[in-house]
């Protein structure tokens, strides 16, 4: 048995198998999730403890990324985010889009101002087959008991984002 180095939780794991967490198991807002490949690896899993600990931060610049994106009708995400936050706020009919964004008018809200209310989901880590490196992948939703459409986040070792998709 091995534990996570990492501030936010106590969690021992077996080197070579995967974890897979629930937050009521963890005290983690949000699932936790490494692939076996990685937890063999003492340098791959000292990353995650690390980034683990930055998980809220990673999350708030995947939202300031997706805002950016939204504003730039040049930017490669432009079009993944802008479908995602149309679906949500014009396609879901007005009861879902009221229950998705309490307290506010739906019909007046800018995507922009629906980036606030998305909420990190799952926290994981991964060996990316294309880049042959570990990656850490974010999603986020704006309520996973009503929609299972997801924005998920990419980053790379150094914290840099170089992907986000719309997965359900």
């Amino acid at each position: 048995m091995m534990k996570l180095n990492c501030k936010r939780i106590d969690l021992p794991y077996t080197p070579g198998e995967e974890i897979f967490t629930f937050p009521e198991d963890t005290g983690l807002p949000f699932l936790f999730d490494v692939e076996e490949e990685l937890t063999a690896d003492p340098a791959a899993m000292d990353a995650v403890g690390e980034m683990l600990d930055e998980a809220e931060k990673l999350a708030e610049k995947a939202k300031a990324t997706i805002k950016a994106a939204l504003a730039d009708e040049d930017s490669r995400y432009y079009s993944v985010v802008t479908f995602f936050m149309e679906f949500h706020r014009d396609e879901v009919g007005p009861d879902i889009a009221a229950d998705l964004f309490p307290g506010t008018d739906s019909s007046k809200l800018s995507f922009t101002e629906m980036v606030d209310f998305l909420r990190l989901k799952r926290f994981g880590s991964l060996v990316d087959s294309e880049m042959n490196q570990q990656v850490f992948i974010l999603d986020l939703s704006f309520n996973p008991e009503i929609t299972d459409e997801l924005m998920v986040i990419y980053f790379d070792l150094k914290k840099e984002i170089f992907c986000i998709t719309h997965e359900s």
